[in-house]
């Protein structure tokens, strides 16, 4: 698929403030985070076919024809592959040429009906041919097409066919994101790490946690590797993770963008807070999948240092096509 051949943009924020708590934090990032996404999807949406090179969006598994066969194969081509050209090699493998339907359609009518004609009859030949580096920026083969009424290039480096280019290509390459993509899954993971001189806070901060979410008629079961709080329908969210028996850390997963819209996560952050930890720090990882099949992640790596009320840490926005 399109969005396979396409690369990672992806740009990095340093973070460096004081915090009065850890919702302040959460808040902060949150909306820094809905900032950067939406300036990312602008510069992406603007400069899409500057920043992506033909050899991104060609089609490499070429369909060819050779040049001593009937004209008839050519028409076979079209109705089987529905692609309209298709490169022309010799007997040695050697590009000679280019066939298309418009060739077909022109050239045919012009010639001898009584003479079998061939593919080398009616092509346009190597000579005569626009081709294009691999390199060549999608914005520039596409000004090419335009200005000589083409709708493909064969795309050749060092004298040897690579693939070829289409108008149908770079339509599709601009269009693959569009401005308010339609969500068809979402998943986020936030995990918290908490450091400190007493290890037996986690531990209480742990059984705090399972009363409060349990008071509030969450389902709490206990695994052999952590605990699982899950929603009266058994869909989990959250777990205390253990490590050698004893509580390492804790991991929320929703399936909402903004973990702040949840209340009762609200009082989770207040209770991890209440311990005074030296350090916690809280990687959050969004993963959106849109109608089109392009990836957005959003990563948020920070730590909150308690002595200094400082955070430090970085949030990645990344469109991966």
């Amino acid at each position: 698929m399109l969005f396979r051949k396409l690369s990672t943009i992806e740009r990095v924020y340093n973070i460096g403030m004081e915090h009065d708590s850890i919702n302040y934090v959460f808040k902060y990032i949150t909306n820094f985070i809905k900032e950067s996404e939406s300036d990312l999807v602008r510069l992406y949406d603007l400069k899409v076919l500057d920043k992506i090179v033909v050899n991104d969006i060609m089609t490499k598994d070429l369909v060819t024809l050779n040049e001593d066969e009937s004209i008839d194969e050519l028409g076979t081509l079209i109705k089987k592959y529905r692609h309209m050209g298709y490169p022309v090699l010799n007997s040695k493998k050697e590009l000679v040429g280019i066939a298309t339907f418009e060739d077909l359609r022109t050239k045919k009518s012009g010639m001898s009906k009584l003479k079998k004609l061939k593919i080398k009859d009616i092509m346009t030949k190597k000579d005569d041919l626009i081709s294009t580096s691999p390199y060549l920026s999608a914005s520039e083969a596409q000004k090419i097409m335009v200005k000589n009424d083409i709708g493909r290039i064969l795309v050749i480096e060092d004298g040897k066919l690579k693939g070829i280019v289409t108008k149908g290509d770079i339509v599709r390459t601009s269009e693959i994101y569009s401005p308010e993509p339609k969500i068809n899954k979402c998943s986020h993971i936030t995990n918290i790490y908490f450091y400190g001189d007493d290890p037996k806070k986690v531990e209480e901060l742990a059984d705090e946690i399972i009363v409060l979410m349990g008071a509030r008629g969450y389902i709490i079961s206990e695994k052999e590797d952590f605990i699982e709080i899950s929603d009266r329908e058994w869909e989990p969210i959250a777990k205390i993770m253990k490590r050698n028996g004893k509580v390492d850390h804790i991991s929320i997963t929703t399936k909402l963008i903004n973990i702040l819209e949840l209340n009762i996560l609200k009082e989770v952050l207040r209770l991890i807070e209440k311990p005074k930890f030296e350090e916690v720090i809280i990687t959050d990882h969004i993963t959106l999948v849109d109608e089109k099949s392009s990836i957005q992640r959003i990563i948020t790596d920070v730590t909150l240092f308690e002595k200094s009320m400082k955070t430090f840490g970085t949030i990645t926005v990344r469109i991966d096509f």
